[in-house]
């Protein structure tokens, strides 16, 4: 028989299901464009650590010397003005009522977007959301999409990307990575 750490589970306190992940140009924006169907799969904030021994001192002085924020998933809709925005400049799109087209190669200026992900659940009849916003962030890399095989029991491709947030310097020292806002 299981011996049980703690005695019960807050369910008030879970996150449940997955988010929907969403892009602008600021974090402060009103416009902020969905992604469209997908998963998101993780959320980490990474700092780097640096740690200073004297040589006559018991004690280290420690530190952060760099921190990010990392978010991964998979798309699986495909869309070029999608790809093209959440790109940050290094591919564009181009589209008619009949054809889409993303062009890429040569660009060299990446311009930040903002991200945020959002978990919706319903607590007691009442909907709650978990939002999570990065300031300033870039894919790790270009498009990518992973094909899969005509009788894969999922046979829909996915889309995989990485995105890392970096510091806005341009706001207070101590919030200028992400937030997490939660509905209580």
């Amino acid at each position: 028989m299981p011996i049980y750490q703690n005695s019960s589970v807050s369910v008030a306190n879970l996150i449940i299901g997955n988010c929907k992940i969403e892009v602008a140009t600021t974090a402060s924006s009103s416009a902020w464009t969905n992604l469209g169907a997908g998963i998101i799969n993780s959320f980490k904030h990474v700092p780097t650590k640096y740690s200073v021994q004297a040589g006559n001192a018991p004690d280290p002085i420690e530190g952060v010397a760099t921190e990010v924020a990392q978010i991964t998933g998979e798309l699986i809709e495909y869309n070029a003005t999608i790809l093209s925005t959440i790109n940050c400049g290094l591919i564009s799109a181009t589209a008619t009522s009949s054809v889409s087209t993303v062009v890429a190669g040569g660009n060299s200026i990446l311009t930040p977007m903002a991200f945020r992900i959002t978990n919706k659940r319903i607590v007691s009849g009442t909907t709650k959301y978990t939002t999570i916003t990065v300031f300033k962030a870039t894919l790790d890399g270009g498009p990518e999409i992973t094909f899969k095989s005509d009788n894969d029991t999922d046979p829909i491709a996915v889309m995989p990307f990485a995105i890392t947030a970096k510091l806005d310097t341009s706001l207070t020292a101590g919030s200028q990575l992400y937030t997490i806002t939660r509905d209580l």
